[in-house]
This record gives structure tokens, C-alpha cells and sequence, in this order.
């Protein structure tokens, strides 16, 4: 599943919190043992991706030839770096967007977009990096303390997790990737009702997007209640159906079963 360039900063954080990646986003050959319906839901899936994948490499070849006239067409290399996420091409995604950064250097959304690409590919030095450069540029981008709280979780630096979460909130209002931050945060220190509320919030806040379902079903079935995660974990492929994460979640639980 590919998701389109979005105007705004809350649209063009959500793509990569969304972590859109073709193949990424498959459920791996141990998947097939998998209960039918699952099978089935995720073989209609592959099939929408093939010619995804078709079109994306049309689109990536349009775009450097756009960049082969005018090497200095720094959106144009943000583009580019989304095309390659999409197209599960983390590292040539990473070089495309710190080329635009470079060309540049003051453009805040750059630096966050390439903030949330090292993040999730796990380069938290990059990332932290991208996402202080981006508040030095603005001092109150949300998505930018979203960022470094994130990185702080990763690292198991609850308090500082604490502190850009709620910088996060002052600057930026109820956002869903703000809750979710918030949730993990709880999550991590085994507060789980606390997450769940978080996770609720997320929802409220941004209702079509599938991280604030997706981390509610691990709740869920932290307590037990199954049919609610699995309720979830449904909604939350509305959103992203060629997420692994949820897949993989979903194919676990007893007698599932995909719409």
C-alpha cells in the first residue's frame, strides 16, 4: 500500500509513522500456515501490491527524470524519498531526503520527513539528529518533539519520552501520533489502562488512521479480550491492509477470521 504526498504536517508525519513499504508489509512464508480467511485476505492483498509496485517504479523513473533537468529541485528529492519508502527501498529513501535537506536546509517538514525515516528504520542517532535540526528551524513543531520522543522510547529514556510528549501536546494539540506516543510510553511502564486510554484518544483524534487500533488490539489482548482486539485489528487494515504488523498479530489470535 502506497499512501500519497499530503499537504500539511500532521498529513506528511502520518505517511511515515505509517511505515508504508510494498513488500514490508507482506506476511512472511511461515504466514501461509496461517487460518484461511487470513490467507485468502492477504493473497488479495499481494495482488493489489503487484501492480502498485508496477506503478511505482514508472512513478520513480518520471520523478529522476523531473531531477535529471534540475538537480537543484529540492521537493522533487522529498518526493523521491517517499516513492522509494513505498516501493521498500529504506536506504535510497534516507539519501534522497537528506539531499533535500541539504539543498534545503531551513525547510522544517525535510527534516522531520527524514526524522521519521531514520526512525523507523531504526538509525535513532540519525533521527534525533533530523528531528533537533527541524526544531532549531521551529521551535514549536509537534511532529519534531513527536519525533525525539519516540527515539527517547526507544532508547528506554522514559523521562525524556515524557518531556517532548508534552512539549508535543502544548505546541501541537490532541494528534493522534501524540497519543500514541503517550500510550507506548505507558505501555512500556506496564500501565496498560493508561495506554488504552491513550490509545482511545488516538483514535478520537485521528479515527482513520490504523496505528491508534493497532496498538489498542495489543492491549486488548494483553487483558484478554479477543474479540475486541480482533475487531480492531480489522479496522485498523481499513486504514493500512498491507501492514505485516497487523497481519501477523491478526493470525495469531484463535479463530479468526478476515472480512
Amino acid at each position: 500500500m502506497t499512501k500519497n504526498m499530503l499537504f500539511g504536517v500532521i498529513a506528511i508525519l502520518l505517511p511515515w509513522l505509517a511505515a508504508c513499504g510494498s513488500t514490508a508489509y507482506l506476511v512472511p512464508a511461515q504466514g501461509r500456515q496461517a487460518p484461511q480467511g487470513v490467507v485468502q485476505g492477504q493473497q488479495a492483498v499481494e495482488q493489489r501490491v503487484k501492480s502498485i509496485d508496477f506503478n511505482l517504479t514508472r512513478a520513480i523513473a518520471t520523478e529522476e527524470s523531473v531531477l535529471a533537468h534540475d538537480p537543484t529541485y529540492a521537493l522533487g528529492y522529498s518526493k523521491l524519498a517517499q516513492l522509494f519508502w513505498d516501493n521498500h527501498e529504506p536506504g535510497a529513501a534516507i539519501e534522497e531526503a537528506q539531499k533535500a535537506c541539504r539543498l534545503q536546509p531551513g525547510n522544517v517538514i525535510f527534516w522531520t520527513n527524514l526524522g521519521q525515516l531514520c526512525l523507523v528504520t531504526h538509525h535513532l542517532n540519525q533521527a534525533n539528529e533530523a528531528f533537533t535540526e527541524a526544531l532549531s528551524h521551529d521551535a514549536g513543531n509537534w511532529a519534531a518533539y513527536v519525533g525525539l520522543g519516540q527515539v527517547a522510547l526507544a532508547l528506554h529514556n522514559a523521562a525524556q519520552a515524557k518531556v517532548d510528549g508534552a512539549e508535543a501536546l502544548k505546541f501541537g494539540g490532541p494528534q493522534g501520533p501524540i497519543f500514541v506516543l503517550d500510550g507506548q510510553l505507558n505501555q512500556q511502564e506496564n500501565n496498560w489502562r493508561n495506554a488504552a486510554t491513550f490509545y482511545h484518544d488516538a483514535i478520537s483524534a485521528n479515527p482513520n488512521w490504523w496505528q491508534g487500533y493497532y496498538d489498542l488490539a495489543v492491549v486488548e489482548i494483553h487483558w484478554g479480550e479477543i474479540s475486541a482486539a480482533i475487531r480492531d485489528l480489522h479496522q485498523a487494515l481499513t486504514d493500512n491492509p498491507g501492514s505485516s504488523a497487523v497481519w501477523l498479530l491478526l493470525q495469531s489470535l484463535p479463530r479468526t477470521r478476515v472480512p
